[in-house]
């Protein structure tokens, strides 16, 4: 039992199995690429890479170091692995050659390995032990999955912290036990004309974060007078229309809405703002006070310089309140905007999406209203957005359920095409496809029962799954289809093999995943929960699940025309 002897005994034994359980575990991290959020794009590029660095680690680096431990090292370790004090006198080397050849060629099993193949692999070939496993993964399986229907989107904002941290008790406070008042801000919806949708062509953020895309502008925008007193009659329509009095915030008894033609018009009638009573009155209402269009490139510079007379201390000027109201270039009004806060949404809270839906659909409804108002005076469709990115964090709640079922469902299927492809016996991809199923049934059902909701962090868990419950019935599953004889025997053979290094890979991923559950943000604590559920859910069906399944059916498996085993 030289060293090549061994070192090729161990590629032979654990290089394919590495492979294929990399391959799958790389393809079912990188399902990700499927959703459009590069937050998720990134992480699961960034696992899918530390799988393939590692598994290449592993077969060199890795090996190389045992070679050279063994060459140089080996027999100067009396009193510690490089300690040159001393020699070991036989190696270990020898020692492993001399117990070969004293048991024939039959390597001496250590006590996990024997435990294994002697106590696991005989409990499984039990008929009733089966009925028994059977019935409790029914039981189990029909409750999880009970629970997994019950899984909903988030209704609250999302905690970053444990909901017993101080802070965290500060945030809940703030954000639900106090009514809102009408100092506080509110959600600015913006009703803009002269914008058109972003132009995304060759955008990537995952490879260029910083671009967003081109704005475009609506060539035919025309501010006209006719445009200005349409956008002045849907302002006041939106400060004093009741219907309008739980969607937009009020105060004075006024909703509040941002509309820069207001104090337009007074300057223009005027030549300023000094008189700000004859502002907010509404005497200039009396006098023409629209602003010709070839007037706008005088009249505009001078006009954002004023104080503004909303201004709550007074010293806010034209420019400053109506930043992003006014779209002036220097030389031409490119678009012009209003805005109302929200009488339910603030900028700082992360909403569930069922309440900003509800929110952004009235809002949304305006918007088509004031097409056939205000749209065909401006020459231009009306856009409605935030920039808070409140909408945005909406639309990629939905985009996280989306991404949780598809990335999921994808991952079990290319677990079951590299498993068919690397093993090419249909039932065994077959059946450890639906032993990964059972264990993303498990996860997602303890998930519920736990308390947990669909939110982001969720839905990126859930996501990746498939990638980390694939490893341990891949391994069993290609330690199954080398071995030799009937059913039983490979079973002995599959876990006296493998049967440690299953184990060992799933102690070690649960030992690592306790630290995580002392964390105080949520994501990590979180994270740490769901590794050891899905490490152990893993290990329980792949060797108790997977395993009875192929000792009930001892369906044979044909070495010599594999694809047609069934």
């Amino acid at each position: 039992c030289d060293l090549e002897t061994r070192m090729s005994w161990v590629y032979r034994r654990t290089g394919v199995a590495m492979a294929i359980t990399s391959a799958t575990t790389c393809a079912a991290f990188l399902c990700t690429l499927i959703t459009p959020l590069t937050s998720i794009q990134s992480f699961g590029i960034f696992a899918a890479v530390v799988i393939f660095i590692d598994y290449v680690l592993v077969m060199t680096l890795f090996c190389t170091a045992v070679v050279i431990y063994h060459n140089r090292y080996e027999n100067n370790a009396r009193f510690g692995c490089c300690c040159p004090c001393g020699t070991v006198t036989p190696s270990n080397t020898e020692k492993a050659r001399l117990a070969a050849e004293e048991s024939d060629g039959e390597m001496k099993r250590d006590r996990v390995s024997e435990f294994f193949r002697t106590k696991v692999s005989s409990f499984i070939q039990v008929p009733l032990h089966r009925i028994v496993l059977f019935i409790l993964f029914s039981t189990w399986l029909g409750c999880a999955i009970w629970q997994a229907t019950m899984l909903e989107a988030t209704k609250e904002n999302e905690q970053f912290l444990d909901e017993n941290h101080p802070l965290q008790k500060s945030f809940t406070i703030l954000g639900s036990e106090f009514p809102t008042a009408d100092d506080d801000l509110g959600l600015k919806v913006y009703y803009a004309w002269g914008l058109r949708e972003v132009d995304r062509s060759g955008v990537n953020r995952l490879l260029d974060p910083e671009n967003y895309g081109t704005p475009q502008y609506e060539p035919w925008f025309d501010f006209s007078t006719e445009c200005q007193s349409a956008i002045l009659d849907l302002s006041d329509d939106l400060k004093t229309n009741p219907k309008y009095k739980d969607l937009i915030k009020r105060k004075n008894g006024l909703g509040q809405v941002y509309n820069f033609v207001e104090e337009l018009a007074a300057f223009s009638v005027n030549g300023n703002l000094n008189d700000c009573d004859y502002v907010r009155t509404g005497g200039w209402r009396n006098s023409t006070w629209q602003v010709e269009p070839s007037n706008l490139a005088t009249v505009i510079p001078e006009f954002l310089q004023e104080k503004s007379c909303y201004s709550d201390d007074g010293t806010e000027t034209i420019s400053g309140r109506y930043q992003t109201e006014i779209g002036w270039d220097g030389t031409t009004l490119k678009y012009a905007a209003i805005s109302v806060e929200s009488a339910v949404l603030d900028p700082f809270g992360l909403d569930p999406e069922s309440l900003t839906r509800r929110e952004y659909d009235q809002f949304i409804a305006i918007g088509k209203e004031v097409e056939e108002t205000v749209s065909r005076h401006c020459f231009g469709s009306v856009i409605v957005t935030d920039l808070n990115e409140k909408f945005v964090f909406m639309n990629n709640q939905s985009i996280y359920v989306q991404s949780a079922l598809q990335s999921s469902i994808l991952g079990i299927c290319i677990a079951f095409a590299v498993l068919l492809i690397s093993t090419r016996v249909l039932h065994l991809a077959l059946f450890a496809s639906i032993s990964i199923t059972c264990v993303l049934v498990s996860v997602v059902g303890t998930m519920v029962m736990l308390g947990w909701q669909l939110g982001s962090i969720e839905s990126i868990l859930i996501g990746i799954i498939a990638g980390f419950s694939v490893d341990y019935v891949v391994h069993l599953a290609h330690a199954y289809e080398i071995a030799s004889g009937d059913c039983y025997e490979r079973l002995n053979e599959a876990f006296s093999d493998l049967g440690i290094s299953v184990f060992n890979g799933m102690v070690t991923s649960v030992v690592a995943s306790i630290p995580l559950f002392f964390c105080q943000l949520q994501f990590f604590a979180k994270f740490g929960t769901f590794l050891c559920l899905t490490i152990a859910f893993s290990w329980v069906f792949a060797n108790f699940g997977f395993m009875s399944v192929l000792a009930q059916l001892k369906i044979p498996v044909n070495p010599k025309n594999k694809c047609f085993s069934l």
